[in-house]
C-alpha cells in the first residue's frame, strides 16, 4: 500500500516480473486492486495485492472492502516516495 505514484507497482514489477527499472516508466497507475500469486523457493506462495493509491480507492479499502482485502494479511508493506514534498 502507499500513496499514488509512490512506486508500488514498479517495485512489484522489478522484484517479481524481472522488469528493468527503466521499463517501469511505461506502467500506468493501478486501478482498484491487482491480485497475483507468486511461487518461490519451491513450494511457498506469496499472494500479492497491489492496491491503487488514489484517494477514492483508499476510502474503499478501509471501509467497504476492509474485511475482504485484509482478512488474512500477515504482512503489509507500505511504500512511500522519500522525495515527495506532499504533506497530508
Amino acid at each position: 500500500m502507499g500513496k499514488s505514484g509512490s512506486g508500488k507497482t514498479s517495485m512489484r514489477s522489478i522484484i517479481f516480473a524481472n522488469y528493468l527499472a527503466r521499463d517501469t516508466m511505461r506502467l500506468g497507475p493501478t486501478l482498484d486492486v491487482e491480485h497475483s500469486h507468486v511461487r518461490f523457493l519451491g513450494n511457498l506462495v506469496l499472494n500479492l495485492w497491489d492496491c491503487g493509491g488514489q484517494d477514492a480507492f483508499y476510502e474503499n479499502y478501509f471501509e467497504s472492502q476492509r474485511d475482504h482485502i485484509f482478512r488474512s494479511v500477515e504482512l503489509l508493506i507500505y511504500v512511500f516516495d522519500i522525495e515527495s514534498r506532499e504533506i497530508d
